[in-house]
């Protein structure tokens, strides 16, 4: 048995030699045919050996369009917006309450008891309406007092203008009848000095008629005093001075309208038609001059705010706002002009008619807009740095430009700049290794924000006469953000697309 299994060894080995073999040249047969099937005839290393050949970077086949960065004949695509020339503003919010307009710590205009109340907190009251009332009885004892003063005033002056009256005629003959003394005198002294003169009296005759003669005028003259004073009222005593009782007259008409006054007041009233906040009296409680009895608010509402001083300008009296509530956005605008300082912050009221419905005390934001800048408006991403120094990436004529510009103002996503003209073509988030006077094809940007108020230009018309594209995905491509140039003075270093 053994030497039968020997020889059938070298049988066995020629079999399988055999079966490789054919295997061998099936598989060399179907190379054949593929590779004549893949390239309609020609020769191995014609179309398959091209396109076994990696492709050009940034070189890819889309279903649709081309990738912003990618290459294609003609140039780099790269994504493009005009600068606008305008203000570049910003949206500031603060926080605000609603309060009332007018809130009146409502007093007494005289002193008294309190007897009743008429409201109580939270209602609503007219103009005038009578809220606390206090107690008359002593304020009409006042009023009658004052009456009483009045009437005998009147009858002091009355008296003494019908002795004044009287008087007159008796004081008149007075006059008279001292003026025909004082002129017998005048006549007498006339006759002695002549005698004198003629030496038929003595000195001491004429002296004595000329005594006569100084009595005679002061009689005269003191008469004539009496008769002027009664005449205007005047006398040596108050109380037949007729001025003086005259102004008595008057203090006493005026204490009577006081008292008149103190009477109506007893009634506290509201000054103006509102909701009654507060009481801080009740009945019986003693109630002092001045002293506050209920808070009084008015209906109309208006929002407190505070502002920094820096944005004070742009908030004069009448500038317009808008106040944010639980997702409702309310238009105001401003209702004082901006005032010093407190506590750091400006304080600001604004008001609408779209408050009227809101509670008072909520608190909301107030969202009001500060023009930073006036100039040439870019994106942020267009903005990026090359030899220390910001840059904008512009197209002109189809190819690829820099210039360098001043940041004078950013907000968001836009800033305003320097050193560039208005309508430039910009280049938004420029990719890596874009080199001055390179060609490129150029598409519109998506979704540019230059802020409140501004609108991105239309750069749909491409420079240089490239048709324009469809719009890639959009966005810068890895690894540009944040890279620059590797030497000073290389105008061609890549371009960094975030905040300068």
């Amino acid at each position: 048995m053994r030497n039968s299994n020997r020889r059938s060894c070298p049988a066995a080995s020629g079999l399988a030699i055999a079966c490789a073999l054919a295997l061998l040249s099936l598989g060399g047969c179907s190379r054949q045919a593929a590779g004549g099937a893949s390239s309609g005839g020609a020769p191995a290393g014609g179309a398959n050996a091209a396109a076994a050949q990696p492709a050009p970077a940034g070189s890819q086949a889309t279903g649709g369009g081309t990738v912003p960065g990618q290459r294609r004949q003609g140039g780099v695509t790269v994504q493009v917006t005009e600068a606008v020339e305008g203000a570049l503003a910003a949206d500031r919010k603060a926080a605000a309450a609603v309060s009332t307009a007018t809130q009146s710590q409502v007093a007494a205009l005289v002193s008294g008891v309190v007897r009743s109340v008429a409201h109580r907190p939270g209602d609503w009251v007219k103009e005038g309406e009578a809220v606390v009332q206090l107690d008359e009885a002593q304020l009409r004892i006042g009023l009658a007092n004052a009456q009483a003063s009045l009437d005998s005033a009147r009858i002091n002056l009355a008296a003494v203008q019908d002795s004044t009256t009287q008087n007159n005629a008796k004081l008149s003959l007075q006059v008279q009848s001292a003026q025909a003394a004082c002129d017998a005198a005048q006549k007498y002294y006339d006759a002695q000095k002549a005698l004198f003169d003629l030496g038929g009296i003595s000195g001491s005759a004429l002296d004595t008629a000329n005594a006569q003669l100084a009595s005679a005028k002061a009689a005269l003259e003191t008469a004539k005093i009496a008769l002027d004073q009664n005449q205007r009222g005047v006398a040596t005593t108050a109380s037949q001075n007729i001025d003086a009782l005259r102004v008595a007259v008057t203090t006493a008409q005026n204490n009577l309208e006081q008292a008149q006054l103190n009477l109506r007041n007893a009634a506290i009233r509201a000054p103006f038609a509102g909701q009654i906040s507060a009481i801080n009296v009740a009945p019986g409680m003693y109630v002092g001059l001045n002293t506050a009895v209920f808070v009084l608010v008015s209906p109309e509402r208006q929002v407190s705010f505070g502002i920094p001083p820096q944005d004070a300008p742009a908030l004069p009296s009448g500038a317009a706002l808008r106040f944010e509530y639980l997702g409702a956005s309310i238009p105001l605008s401003v209702r004082q002009a901006p005032s010093a300082p407190v506590n750091g912050v400006v304080p600001m009221v604004a008001g609408g008619p779209g408050l009227g419905s809101l509670p008072f005390g909520v608190v909301g934001e107030v969202v009001y807009r500060v023009v930073l800048a006036r100039g040439v408006i870019v994106p942020m991403s267009a903005i990026g740095t090359a030899d220390n120094r910001n840059v904008v990436y512009v197209v002109e004529d189809g190819k690829v430009a820099v210039r360098a510009v001043e940041v004078v103002a950013e907000s968001g996503a836009a800033a305003a700049v320097t050193g560039l003209g208005r309508g430039s073509l910009v280049i938004v988030s420029p990719p890596p290794g874009l080199v001055p006077g390179a060609q490129v094809q150029t598409v519109p940007a998506k979704g540019i924000d230059l802020g409140p108020g501004l609108k991105a230009g239309d750069s749909s018309a491409p420079a240089g006469g490239a048709a324009p594209t469809r719009a890639g995905t959009g966005g810068a491509p890895a690894g540009q953000r944040g890279s620059r140039s590797g030497s000073s003075g290389q105008a061609s270093a890549p371009a960094q697309a975030g905040r300068p």
